[in-house]
Formats: structure tokens, sequence, C-alpha cells
């Protein structure tokens, strides 16, 4: 069956304000009213493409939490300038009071409370709609609306806390972030680190519930989505709404999970993100065989060109979302010489041990003889798989399979951890396995190298490095000191915090 790639659509109607809390204040004269926006389902599905939208863009998943300022944070790239002039130089020394990291923190909050504000809207709305203007499924469509804005609100809140809270394992009582649960909501106080973490794992919770129904069953509300990319990537020429295919660029039941199963690892609670994400590895991937989702080696085997290499390994994205315009974006940075450098990889001979391995040898390209960057977002030139160039990856099934490993550790189960760490390796085409009697230490240092190796341009090890409080990071080498440096100074602009 002919299928197509779904474009996310964009309404003026949910262009968003530089505040969280202006949004819609003002109508302009050409744009449709809050009122009409909320009459028609179509409205409802514009308002949160809307925020899909804002999501994806430089601000946020587009750039500074995925390839840009989070990769910055996690020592990925070398900006180390005498005199200061590359993009990430203060990120790079976490000086979180200098202006250059002031104006990404308050990008990135200013941003994700505008979305946040945005999924308070729906939220407010889908509450007293008429459910006779949801055809499809009858109450399954309101659900997965209320779901995706549950999940939005409680992925941006944990987005703000990973970057402008204290690490959960450093003190759970601290005052971090707001977290706004109506619209319109002027005035917020702070709530700690615990609080925080509570209110997100329940939306997500809550989210889950609502999206089950839609996204796990098998009476034709969904197609089976998590078996295959063709399925969760692409819209077939179904009877369905649009809004419902394609659920692998949303935040759809699987994704909601796997994200819970991250959270509760993040605060501490290993035993329930492994629990969690047991559940998701044995309903959703061990009843394929693990190579269908992250082993690559007969794929890169075939067609190994930059153009035709699989740069995202999509079939393994369990969250991800996606802008029209990414590898351009990413294309022309790397290649302008007045910039490239500071997209330039570092650290790769700390923790690659063989060079057979494909995150490496294959996503990893030489720009020039000094000059090495990773190929994820670049632009894939051949017009079968270009749609690949527009997804941003944001949570993998690696990255499960890791959380399931650390908790065997700590448990004291290390041949069990070992096994899932080389099963890893062995898809990533890597020839170097560890010990099954492997001890404490090198096994730790082992775990830190696969997290470090699975994110690179994905922004994820700074976060990891915080949530297990490590006391220091790699800087290519040199052992950068990490206490007191984890969390970033609260925006100027956010006035009303108590």
């Amino acid at each position: 069956m002919k299928s197509k790639f779904i474009y996310i659509l964009t309404c003026a109607a949910v262009l968003m304000s530089a505040s969280c809390n202006k949004w819609l204040d003002i109508i302009p004269e050409d744009t449709t009213t809050e009122d009409q926006l909320f009459s028609s389902a179509g409205g409802y599905h514009s308002a949160i493409n809307g925020i899909y939208q804002t999501m994806s863009s430089s601000q946020l998943y587009g750039e500074n939490l995925t390839w840009g300022f989070a990769s910055a944070l996690s020592q990925y790239y070398d900006n180390y300038s005498a005199d200061d002039t590359k993009s990430f130089s203060y990120t790079e020394r976490y000086e979180y009071d200098s202006d250059e990291v002031k104006n990404y923190g308050e990008n990135i909050w200013q941003t994700a409370y505008n979305v946040i504000a945005n999924a308070n809207n729906i939220l407010k709305h889908i509450e007293t709609a008429d459910p006779g203007m949801f055809p499809e499924y009858e109450k399954c469509e309101m659900d997965v609306i209320k779901g995706e804005a549950l999940a939005i609100r409680a992925l941006m809140h944990f987005e703000l806390l990973r970057l402008f809270g204290e690490s959960p394992a450093v003190d759970r009582n601290a005052k971090a972030i707001p977290y706004v649960e109506s619209f319109p909501s002027l005035f917020n106080e702070r709530k700690t680190v615990s609080e925080v973490i509570e209110k997100v794992e329940k939306d997500f919770s809550d989210a889950a519930e609502l999206l089950a129904v839609n996204d796990t069953t098998s009476d034709g509300h969904s197609e089976d989505y998590m078996n295959a990319t063709s399925n969760r990537f692409y819209a077939s020429n179904s009877s369905r709404d649009m809004f419902f295919t394609a659920r692998g660029v949303r935040l759809n039941y699987v994704a909601v999970n796997s994200l819970l199963a991250r959270v509760k690892a993040y605060s501490g609670d290993l035993a329930g993100a492994y629990t969690v994400a047991k559940e998701i590895v044995d309903e959703y991937v061990s009843k394929d065989s693990k190579s269908n989702w992250y082993d690559y080696t007969t794929t890169f085997s075939a067609s190994d060109t930059d153009a035709n290499r699989p740069h995202k390994l999509m079939d393994e994205l369990l969250v991800c979302f996606y802008n029209e315009n990414i590898s351009t974006v990413y294309t022309n940075a790397t290649n302008d010489r007045k910039r490239s450098n500071a997209y330039a990889l570092k650290n790769l001979d700390n923790y690659f041990d063989d060079r057979n391995d494909i995150r490496r040898s294959k996503l990893i390209i030489n720009l020039d003889s000094e000059t090495q960057i990773s190929l994820k977002y670049r632009e894939r030139t051949s017009p079968s798989i270009k749609a690949e160039n527009m997804v941003l990856p944001v949570m993998r099934i690696s990255e499960l399979y890791l959380i399931m490993a650390e908790y065997l550790a700590s448990q004291n189960e290390y041949a069990s951890a070992v096994e899932i760490i080389n099963d890893l390796r062995t898809a990533r085409s890597s020839v170097n396995m560890l010990p099954s009697d492997i001890s404490p230490a090198d096994f730790s240092k082992a775990l830190d190298a696969e997290i470090w190796k699975e994110n690179v341009a994905e922004g994820q090890y700074f976060f990891y490095c915080k949530r297990i409080n490590a006391a220091t990071i790699n800087n290519n080498g040199v052992y950068v000191p990490m206490a007191g440096k984890y969390t970033m100074t609260i925006p100027d602009s956010e006035i009303s915090l108590n």
C-alpha cells in the first residue's frame, strides 16, 4: 500500500507568544479566535499539532535539547576558545551566569512554559467539550487529545526540572520549578524536586491510561505501530483521520511509558524504572527479534555511503518529534567553516574502545582531517529515505535496556547486566565484550561509556551524570569537577517565584 510521511499541520491560531501567561490574550484580526478554535475536532487537532511544532523548534528539541546546548553540556563538542568566541565556550565550562548560558536557559524556559500553557488550555477546553464534535471512535478521540496534552505537560516540566532543579541524588527537598496545571495561571510557586517528580509521574500515568485504548488494542484502533517503522512513522491510505496515524512522532502510549521509565530512573527509583522498562521491552520488543530494533550491520554493509546510511536508526526510536528543516539547519551549521568547530566532536578515543562500532565508524564522519561530526542530522539525499531527515530523536529502545542493566547491577546480578550490554555492543558491531565476572567499578565505567556512545548529538548524557551526581565529567581526558555545576540558574525573567 502506498504510504506518505505525515506532515504536522500548523495553524495561525496556535502561533506561540513569548510569554507562557499571554497566549491568545490578543487575537489578530486575521486569525481564528479561541472559541472558534475549540469549536471543532479539527480545531483541537490544529492546537495540539501547533504545540508539537513548537516543541520541535530550535528552542527545544529542534536544537537546544538535542544536538545543541544539551550536547554541549554533555561535553561532546570541542569549544575551547582563548577568546571565548565559539558557540558553546561558556556552556562547556558550566558558567551558568554568563550571558551565553543565560540566553539558552531563557529560551528553553520561556518556550517550555509556553508549551505548558497551551497544553493546559487544551485540557481546560476538552473537559467541557461536546463529545458530538469528535466522531472518531466516540470517546477515544477525546482521550487521545487529553492524553497527549497531559504527556506534553509532564515532559516539559521534566525537562525544566532536569536543567533548573537540584539533582534528586543531592537534595529532593530543594525548591525547583513551578508545576503549572491550569490556564491561565499568572502566579505559581516553585515546587520541590520530589513534588515535581510526583506530578510528572502522575501526568504520565494518567496520559498512558487515556492513550492505551487507541494505541494498544487490536480492534482496529491501531495498526500495531510498534512492530514496524512503516506503521509508526508513515500514514497509510486508510479510512482513519490523519490525526490518528503515524503515532511514532507523537506522545503515544509506548512513548509515554518509556518516558516514565526515564523519570523513575532520574528520581532514583531504579526498581520502578526497571519494571516499566521491562514491560515495554517484553510487550513491544522481545516479541520481535532484537535485530529488528537495533542491529544495523546488514543495512550499513548493503549501502555504505553517507547518503544511504540510516543516520538516526529510526526503527529503534521510542520517542521522537520532527522538524521539516532540521537536516538543512544542521547541515548548513556544520558546513559553515566559521561555526563548524562548534559541533566538532571530542572525547571519541576516551569512550570508543572499538573502531568497528558503527556508532563511530558509520555515524561519525570527517569534515576534514581535524574535524569529526555526528552524521545523525545531516541530510540524506536518497529520495526513498528523505523522510528520516525530519526526525528528532528523544529516546531509544537502547535506553530501556541500559536502565535494566543498571538496575540488575545494583542488585549484584552482574552476569545478567553484562549480557544486556554485550547484546547492545554486538548489535553495534563491536567485537569487544564485557566479562561476566566484571567488577562493580568496571561495570559502572562500561555503562557510562555505553550511555555516552548512544547519545552522541542527542543530549542525554549530561542528565545521566546529573541523576547519579557524578563527581566529574570527562572533557577530552580532563575530568571536570561537577560539584555545584549541575543546576542552571533560574532565568531573570521569572519574577513570580516564591
